[in-house]
């Protein structure tokens, strides 16, 4: 990013910070690290829990904050999250839904915006990721829904589920079913299973699973997202490196990259730059993060109720 760089680093793992901040700029503590530092932006990657304390401790210190996703563990925290936002106006806050700036994701919800397939009748959504214990063992806030807030749905899906609401608009409803198959010394979700109404009268299903065996790629992890209208349909997979997008039964959608860069990650950091020093627009400020949150959060609902539940609204 332009007119930018990286000041210091915080980490309970010295090592790591000294990685991305250099011996005298990294730390330990975060306190020391405001005090004894000038910069202007936080970038959190944290457990999902500290999310909300973070942010907060970011802004009482005058500083703009990009956070890793999701906005939290819950609506109500969200909800705090967006009032922290209001209050504080003149910093920016926005987190990092990168698929929104993979170019195959945007051209894809860009197109159904701008009815290129017409009305909408129904979306398939798929998650396949490939863990193993180890991944849990090497954060065991994972493992648990006071820190994590979910599990694959939350931790991997919501990527692509929030481009799927980003692309058909405001859920209304959700019916859902979440277990846990193959990690039985974890207390969140493995398999996540929804069916969604949406307000334009389109339904979503959501499929996602953290245990699949062979790995359907290298990167052991792969997403789709199937779009059906009256005049064609859309299929994306991914994620990055390897994503593609085909359209059926109309011309592929046109319209101008939103940024340049090399990954959608990058892009989404380029962005997020762009946003504090030009105020260029974001997409993913805390209001449109938190639709993906308020969503599986009803899923996880009626997961535990066994009925058809409401998504929330911020």
């Amino acid at each position: 990013v332009k007119n930018t760089k990286i000041e210091a680093a915080m980490d309970l793992d010295l090592k790591r910070a000294i990685k991305i901040g250099g011996k005298k700029h990294a730390y330990t503590d975060i306190q020391k690290m405001y005090d004894n530092e000038d910069f202007n932006v936080v970038y959190i990657a944290t457990p999902h829990y500290l999310h909300k304390p973070m942010i907060k401790q970011a802004f009482e210190e005058g500083k703009h904050v990009l956070c890793e996703k999701p906005v939290s563990i819950s609506i109500e925290d969200a909800r705090e999250i967006n009032q922290l936002d209001k209050k504080f106006s003149s910093l920016k806050l926005g987190f990092n839904y990168n698929y929104r700036y993979d170019h195959n994701c945007f051209y894809l919800a860009s197109g159904i915006q701008n009815s290129h397939l017409g009305k909408i009748y129904y979306a398939n959504c798929n998650i396949y990721f490939s863990r193993e214990m180890d991944y849990f063992n090497r954060a065991i806030w994972r493992t648990k829904k006071e820190t994590a807030g979910g599990g694959t749905l939350l931790i991997h899906g919501s990527h692509i589920v929030d481009t799927m609401l980003w692309a058909l608009g405001e859920p209304i409803s959700v019916m859902g079913k979440i277990d846990t198959l193959k990690f039985k010394n974890i207390e969140v979700e493995d398999l996540a299973l929804g069916i969604v109404e949406f307000q334009s009268g389109a339904y979503a299903q959501i499929n996602d699973a953290s245990f699949i065996k062979p790995a359907l790629s290298i990167f052991k992890e792969k997403v789709e997202l199937q779009i059906f209208g009256e005049k064609g349909y859309c299929h994306y997979k991914g994620p990055w490196p390897v994503s593609s997008l085909k359209w059926k039964g109309v011309k592929n959608f046109k319209i101008k990259k939103n940024t340049k860069g090399f990954s959608h990650f990058g892009r989404s950091i380029k962005a997020f730059g762009n946003w504090v020093l030009y105020d260029k627009p974001f997409f993913n400020t805390v209001e449109e993060s938190s639709k993906v949150l308020s969503l599986i959060s009803a899923l996880y609902k009626s997961s535990d109720t066994g009925k058809k539940e409401k998504v929330e609204k911020l």
